[in-house]
């Protein structure tokens, strides 16, 4: 219980600032969780043809936390992903749906109109976010997630051929050089490094 014992900071805004997790450990665990959750989505449609049937550690949240702890050695990772678990398979599951239907085939001209202007909104908002937390904290790209870069996982997961370590290599490769990133590699680079 390495968070139970651990030197707290109530004076930081963020919240692994705060119980003094590194950056590139809030990073690494947060994309082990999208990588996780992904791949259990995309393996369930490769592998099945109708969803129902494929086994539960794939098709709950249970079996997404599941799969992503067995990719875990280090027992900070482990508490924090535990920690931080929930709230981000939310984000990718929500991302995969969005995903799914951008990449359905079969969708009317009503749903493509409805697409656009839900596209249209996200990105609006993406930009107002990003004009905020700019306005806040220049420094911080991390807490920069919007829903392109979480849609961009996915293929990338699909490239890794569920691989983690490939996955984040291409992830750091692909969206740390972006501008729109919310990936911060210079983190992740010093823990790489050192």
């Amino acid at each position: 219980m390495i968070l139970k014992d651990r030197e707290y900071n109530h004076s930081k805004d963020h919240f692994h600032e705060a119980l003094n997790i590194p950056s590139y450990l809030r990073t690494k665990c947060r994309e082990r969780i999208f990588f996780a959750s992904f791949s259990n989505a995309l393996q369930r449609t490769e592998l099945f043809e109708d969803e129902d049937d494929a086994p539960k550690d794939m098709s709950t949240v249970t079996g997404d936390l599941q799969r992503c702890l067995k990719l875990i050695t280090d027992p900070l990772e482990y508490e924090y992903t535990l920690l931080t678990f929930y709230g981000t398979q939310r984000i990718a599951m929500e991302a995969y749906g969005r995903y799914k239907f951008l990449n359905s085939s079969d969708k009317s001209k009503e749903d493509k109109l409805k697409l656009s202007i839900i596209n249209l909104i996200q990105e609006l908002k993406d930009a107002k976010d990003r004009e905020e937390d700019d306005e806040e904290a220049e420094e911080d790209e991390i807490d920069n997630l919007n829903s392109n870069t979480v849609l961009k996982r996915i293929d990338i997961v699909k490239q890794s051929h569920y691989n983690f370590d490939t996955y984040l290599k291409q992830v750091i490769k692909k969206l740390s050089s972006r501008g729109d990133s919310d990936f911060n590699i210079d983190d992740l680079l010093k823990d790489v490094l050192n």
